[in-house]
């Protein structure tokens, strides 16, 4: 309905073993973590990626004011 399934051969249950069965749910669960941790590792490695881009900046431009204080629109309204 989604697309393709997470897992290559769906269960037999032809083959009636509950231990089978369990084998068949763990290698089920282990190419869904395997799946989540390539994720995770991708976001972790654009944050480390990120920040040593950020080492090399010279460090005047780290201690400067933000460039986005000028679109900042303050206004004043009194109240009588």
């Amino acid at each position: 309905m989604f697309g393709k399934p997470l897992f290559d051969k769906p269960y037999d249950f032809n083959n009636r073993t509950k231990f089978t069965m369990g084998i068949w749910i763990g290698r089920q669960m282990t190419w869904g973590a395997v799946l989540a941790s390539i994720f995770v590792g991708f976001l972790l490695g654009l944050f480390l990626v990120s920040y040593a881009i950020g080492m090399f900046l010279p460090e005047r431009s780290k201690q400067a004011p933000s460039p986005y204080t000028a679109l900042e629109v303050v206004s004043v309204t009194e109240v009588a």
